[in-house]
């Protein structure tokens, strides 16, 4: 998808149950604003205990075709088990529930809550 085109909530949900339209590293991206960048990387870095530059958040998003992942795209155990699988989201997948997404889960609780309600639709 091309960087100027608009995306779906849809599109901005990464099979983890994140919302990249949420996420600062996405915003500050798609705003162009190397200052909101710094200031994310500044936050990252005290939160996550480990240093985190400016380049290593920007971001286009999980599912897009874009090179431009925040670094922890490289550490991420979801997406590619997600994509391997052809799922949308975890919560498309028949191990819905899996070792790799309860250990994401403990990080990132509400997560669950969205993919549960996802997978009670379909």
């Amino acid at each position: 998808m091309p960087e100027n085109e608009e995306r779906t909530a849809e599109d901005l949900l990464a099979p983890c149950g994140l919302d990249c339209g949420e996420c600062p590293a996405y915003v500050a991206t798609r705003a162009n604003d190397p200052r909101a960048l710094a200031r994310v990387a500044e936050e990252w870095s005290r939160a996550f205990n480990f240093d985190v530059t400016l380049e290593e958040v920007i971001c286009d998003g999980c599912l897009n075709d874009s090179v431009r992942k925040y670094a922890y795209i490289k550490t991420c155990g979801v997406r590619p088990c997600a994509l391997a699988r052809g799922v949308r989201t975890c919560a498309h997948c028949d191990d819905f529930g899996c070792d790799t997404l309860t250990e994401f889960f403990n990080n990132v609780p509400r997560t669950k809550e969205l993919l549960e309600a996802i997978r009670d639709k379909l």
